[in-house]
């Protein structure tokens, strides 16, 4: 399933966007539980009914900003996503995007994390928003396998997965929840990625070292 455009996710008015902003600003200063709708009306200067009309329940409020969060995360990942240059500057550059994304929504996706937990399967609210990336990411890998620079001889698909839910993992408990540097997270996911992917690639690119001794074209005396 495709999500929607991100058009769709942009607040169709002032009092919309108001209702969304008021939502955030309560998360980020308390538990999601303590997030009502009266709070989030008194707080947007609206009234219960207007925020009625705009969202069925809290539960939608908070699936909009989730969906807006993950939209922005993929935005973030599209030099690597749908880039066609060096993979290695590529995903640092994207990761270190993402990253970013991720530090500035921690509350909204934390939140995502606890409800995604309450569930056997992801809610079919975020569904096509997170299938995005492992889509991404395996379309960029095949295509790097069809241009030489990445072996073949592993999934494509299953490899997008994989590295997709490491970061995933990693930026949830060790950045969000754990307080760890970003900076040092973002270089070594971006290099295990690229060693994951290409490494071997690189050195059949390369070329194996030549053995001591070898003839390496150099005149003979």
């Amino acid at each position: 399933m495709t999500p929607p455009p991100a058009e769709a996710l942009t607040p169709r008015n002032a009092t919309e966007d108001a209702i969304l902003a008021a939502a955030r600003e309560l998360l980020g200063e308390g538990s999601h539980e303590q997030v009502t709708i009266d709070r989030i009306a008194r707080r947007a200067f609206v009234s219960r009914t207007t925020v009625y009309f705009y969202f069925a329940n809290k539960r939608a409020v908070m699936d909009r900003l989730i969906q807006q969060a993950f939209t922005d995360m993929y935005d973030a990942g599209v030099p690597y996503f749908e880039g066609a240059g060096e993979p290695r500057l590529e995903l640092r550059l994207a990761i270190g995007r993402f990253v970013a994304v991720v530090n500035r929504n921690g509350r909204i996706l934390l939140l995502a994390a606890h409800l995604n937990g309450e569930h056997e399967h992801v809610p079919q609210e975020w569904e096509p928003y997170i299938s995005r990336f492992v889509a991404g990411a395996e379309a960029r890998i095949a295509r790097d396998q069809e241009r030489g620079i990445a072996p073949d001889d592993i999934s494509a698909r299953i490899a997008a997965q994989a590295l997709c839910a490491m970061v995933e993992r990693h930026l949830t408990v060790e950045v969000l929840r754990g307080g760890r540097d970003i900076n040092e997270a973002i270089r070594v996911l971006a290099e295990l990625w690229w060693r994951a992917v290409y490494s071997l690639g690189a050195v059949s690119v390369s070329g194996p070292a030549s053995p001591a001794g070898a003839d390496n074209g150099a005149p003979k005396a």
